[in-house]
C-alpha cells in the first residue's frame, strides 16, 4: 500500500470513529427509549404479574394448611373409625379366651355333674369325614355338653356374635342350641382355614374376610384348646357379621366425606360407605393404592387434585380404614379470599398506570438533551484519537517493511503511549530473538552432524559376516534414538571356536552408546585374551568394567564360545534374555539359563557356565529386551509367546530372513507406537561344512 493511500485509510479512520459515535448515541438514544417504554409497560405487567404471584402465593399457602390441616383430619378421622372398630374386635377376642379357659377348666375337671342332653343337627354334628364311634361320641357328649349353654349365653350378651361354636380334632363339632344345620355335615370344618390358622399359630387369631351362605360378609374370631398334657383339643370359633360391627362406623352423611371404607392389604375394599364395586372403580381408588405400600402402611394420609385421604390399621385384624374428604369442600375458604385479593390489586394497578405515563415525558425531555451532549463530544473525539493513530499506523508500516531500528516517539501516558512503548519493547526482544534463533539452528545442526557421523561408527563396529565353516551367522542392531546401548559381537577364538556375544547397556542415548563401545571391546578383549573358560571371561570382564563405571552404568549380557568342530556351545548369562533355539523337527524353545547379576554391577561374581550343543540343521537366535518388550498402541508388550511363534514360522528361511523375519513381524506388532528401546537380533545356524548360504552385508 502507497503513502497517500495509506494516509487516506488513516483519514476514512477518523470519519468512521465520528459515525460510529453518532450511531452509537443515537442507537443507545433508541433503545433507551424502548426500555423506558418497554419498562413502563413492564411495571404494570410485573404488578400484574406480582398480583397474580401474590395471590397465588397465597392460595398456595392457604392451600398447603388447609390441606395439612384436612390431612390430619383425614388420619384421625380414619384412626378413630379404626380404633372403634379395634374395641369391638378386641372385646370379642376377650370373650373368646375367657371361654376358652372355661372349656379348658371343663374338659379337665370331666364335664359336669349332670350333662346335658343334646339333640343331633341342632347342637352338634359329626363330619362325615371323621372316623368315631359311638362310645366316643357318648363320651365327647358327656364332658362338653355344657359348652351349649355357654354358646347360647354369649350369643345373648354379645349380638354382634353370629355364631359360636367348638370343633373338636376327632370331627365332631358342638354350638350354640338350634344353629348348625344339616348341610353343615357334607363338610368337614377342621379343613377350614380358620382352624389351620389357629392350630398353626396357637394362639387367637382373626380369618380373613369370607362371605357365608346367606351372601354377607363375615369374619372368625378362633382359638385353639388344649388339655393339661397340652394336647389340642379342637377349635373354639365365634361368627362375626362384619357389616354389623362396622355399620355404624361407615355410615358416613357428612358433606365433606367422599366415602369411607375398610380394605385389605391385598387392596380388596371389604365394607364402604357407596358400595364395594362403586369405590373400586374409583380413580382416587386405584391412586391410592399404587401410591402406598399396602404391607407396611400404618397410619397416614395420601392426597390429589380431587380427595384427601387418611387411613389408619385396624390391629386386630391387619385391614386398613381408610377415610376420603372432598377436595373442592375443603378448599372453599380459600377460593374466597383469593377473589378478595385481585379485587384490591386491580384498583391498585390503576394509579400506577396515571403516575407512570407523567414520568415517561419527563424521561423524554431528557434524553432529547443527552443526545446533543453525546454529538458534541463525539466529534471532538475522533479526532484526539485518530491522530495517535496515523502515528502508530505508519510506524507499524516501517516496521513491518523489516527496519527493526525504527523507534516511537513518546505519544503521552494513555493506551496510545503504552502501545507505542510496547511497540519499541517488542521490536528490540525480537532482535533479540532472532539471533538466539540463528545461534540454536546453528548448534542444532552441529550436533545432528556429529550425532550422524556417531550412529555410523557404532553401526560399523559391529560385524557384518565372518568365514566360520558350517556355520552362518548374522546380526543386526537398530536403535531407538540417533545412537544406542545395545551390540553384538562374534570373532574367532584360536582356529577352531566361535566367541558370540549380545548386551544391552542401561540407559539411552550418548552415554549408553560410549559404554557399550566400553563394554564391546573389553569383552573381545577379555575373549582374545583369556585362555580359560566363558565364566572367566565374564569375571574378568566385569571386574575391568566395574573399575571404570562413573556414569554407574551396567550391561546384561549372553556370552557363547562354540566349538566348531562338535557344535557344542559352553556360555553364561549377565542378566540377559535366554536365546532361542529352532531345532531341526521345527519345534522351537528358550535355552534354559542361570542368571546372575549384568556386567558392572559389581566387582567379584562369578558366572556359572552351561553347556549345550548346536546340531546340523538348528538355529541359534539371540536378541535383547527391545523385541520381547516391543509395545503396541495398547500398550501390550510383544512377549515371549510371539516370539516362539514367529521363529517356528520362518524356519526354513535362510539366516538372514530369520533375524528380518522377526524384525518385520516386531514392526507390524508396534505399528505406529513410539518405541524406545534398541533392538538387537543374532542367528547362528549350524550347517554341513560343503553347504553355506550367501552373506548379506547389509
Amino acid at each position: 500500500m502507497k503513502d497517500d493511500e495509506w494516509r487516506r485509510y488513516i483519514m476514512s479512520i477518523g470519519k468512521k470513529i465520528l459515525l460510529s459515535l453518532l450511531g452509537l448515541s443515537l442507537l443507545v438514544t433508541l433503545l433507551l427509549c424502548a426500555v423506558s417504554i418497554y419498562g413502563f409497560y413492564d411495571i404494570k405487567a410485573t404488578f400484574q404479574e406480582e398480583n397474580k404471584v401474590a395471590i397465588d402465593e397465597l392460595y398456595e399457602k392457604n392451600v398447603t394448611e388447609i390441606t395439612k390441616s384436612s390431612s390430619k383430619l383425614a388420619v384421625s378421622l380414619a384412626d378413630y373409625y379404626a380404633q372403634t372398630i379395634n374395641i369391638n374386635f378386641e372385646r370379642i377376642m376377650g370373650e373368646l379366651n375367657t371361654l376358652k379357659g372355661d372349656i379348658e377348666t371343663l374338659y379337665n375337671n370331666g364335664g359336669t355333674n349332670s350333662p346335658i342332653a343334646l339333640r343331633r343337627h341342632q347342637e352338634y354334628i359329626i363330619s362325615q369325614a371323621a372316623n368315631i364311634n359311638a362310645e366316643e361320641v357318648r363320651q365327647t357328649l358327656k364332658v362338653l355338653s355344657a359348652t351349649t349353654p355357654m354358646f347360647d349365653n354369649i350369643l345373648s350378651i354379645e349380638p354382634n356374635i353370629s355364631l359360636a361354636y367348638l370343633v373338636l380334632e376327632n370331627g365332631m363339632a358342638i354350638s350354640s342350641t338350634n344353629i348348625f344345620y344339616e348341610s353343615v355335615e357334607k363338610s368337614d370344618m377342621r379343613t377350614r382355614s380358620w382352624y389351620k390358622d389357629a392350630v398353626a399359630a396357637g394362639t387367637s387369631r382373626w380369618s380373613d374376610l369370607y362371605i357365608g351362605t346367606d351372601s354377607r360378609n363375615y369374619i372368625t374370631c378362633a382359638t385353639p384348646i388344649y388339655d393339661k398334657q397340652g394336647t389340642l383339643l379342637g377349635v373354639l370359633a365365634f361368627d362375626l357379621r362384619v357389616s354389623e360391627i362396622s355399620e355404624k362406623t361407615l355410615n358416613v352423611k357428612n358433606s365433606s366425606f367422599i366415602s369411607a371404607f375398610i380394605m385389605s392389604r391385598q387392596g380388596t375394599v371389604l365394607l364402604s360407605s357407596q358400595g364395594i364395586k362403586e369405590t373400586e372403580n374409583e380413580s382416587f381408588f386405584k391412586k391410592f393404592i399404587s401410591s402406598i405400600d399396602l404391607k407396611t402402611a400404618m397410619s397416614a394420609y395420601y392426597s390429589d387434585d380431587r380427595s384427601i385421604i387418611g387411613y389408619a390399621q385396624i390391629k386386630s385384624t391387619d385391614w386398613l380404614m381408610v377415610t376420603v374428604l372432598d377436595y373442592d369442600v375443603m378448599m372453599a375458604p380459600v377460593q374466597s379470599v383469593a377473589d378478595s385479593v385481585s379485587n384490591t390489586g386491580a384498583k391498585m394497578e390503576q394509579v400506577i398506570i396515571d403516575e407512570t405515563q407523567k414520568v415517561f415525558i419527563i424521561f423524554l425531555i431528557i434524553i432529547l438533551l443527552l443526545l446533543i451532549l453525546v454529538f458534541m463530544t463525539s466529534t471532538r473525539l475522533s479526532k484526539s484519537i485518530t491522530k495517535p493513530v496515523g502515528i502508530l499506523a505508519d510506524g507499524a508500516k516501517i516496521i513491518g517493511d523489516g527496519n527493526l531500528d525504527y523507534e516511537f516517539a513518546d505519544l503521552g501516558t494513555d493506551e496510545m503511549g503504552m502501545l507505542a512503548a510496547t511497540f519499541n519493547g517488542m521490536t528490540l526482544r525480537l532482535k533479540e530473538y532472532m539471533g538466539q534463533v540463528a545461534k540454536s539452528a546453528a548448534e542444532k545442526q552441529r550436533l545432528e552432524s556429529e550425532l550422524d557421523v556417531a550412529r555410523n561408527i557404532q553401526l560399523g563396529m559391529l560385524p557384518k559376516m565372518i568365514d566360520c565353516p558350517g556355520y552362518d551367522v548374522t546380526g543386526m542392531m537398530l536403535p531407538a534414538k540417533e545412537v544406542g546401548g545395545d551390540f553384538y559381537d562374534f570373532f574367532m577364538v584360536g582356529e577352531d571356536k566361535l566367541c558370540f556375544v549380545v548386551a544391552d547397556v542401561s540407559g539411552k542415548g550418548v552415554g549408553a552408546a560410549l559404554f557399550m563401545t566400553v563394554a564391546k571391546m573389553v569383552i573381545k578383549t577379555a575373549a582374545q585374551a583369556n585362555t580359560g573358560t566363558v565364566d572367566e571371561l565374564l569375571c574378568m570382564a566385569n571386574n575391568l568394567l566395574c573399575e571404570e563405571n562413573p556414569a554407574q552404568l551396567f550391561v546384561t549380557a549372553y556370552v557363547g564360545i562354540m566349538d566348531l568342530e562338535t557344535g557344542e556351545v559352553s556360555y553364561a548369562c549377565a542378566g540377559h534374555n535366554p536365546p532361542v533355539i529352532m531345532h531341526r523337527d521345527g519345534t522351537v524353545e528358550f535355552i534354559p539359563i542361570k542368571h546372575k547379576l549384568p556386567l558392572a554391577a559389581m566387582e567379584g561374581i562369578n558366572y556359572p557356565i552351561m553347556h549345550m550343543q548346536l546340531l546340523e540343521g538348528e538355529t541359534f537366535v539371540l536378541y535383547t529386551d527391545g523385541v520381547t518388550e516391543a509395545t503396541n498402541k495398547d500398550n501390550e508388550l510383544y512377549g515371549d509367546a510371539r516370539l516362539l511363534e514367529i521363529v517356528k514360522a520362518v524356519r526354513v528361511s535362510s539366516i538372514h530372513e530369520v533375524v528380518k523375519g522377526i524384525k518385520a513381524d516386531v514392526d507390524i506388532f508396534v505399528g505406529e507406537a513410539p518405541q524406545f528401546d534398541d533392538i538387537t537380533i543374532m542367528a547362528i545356524r549350524k550347517i554341513s561344512r560343503e553347504k553355506r548360504e550367501p552373506q548379506d552385508e547389509k
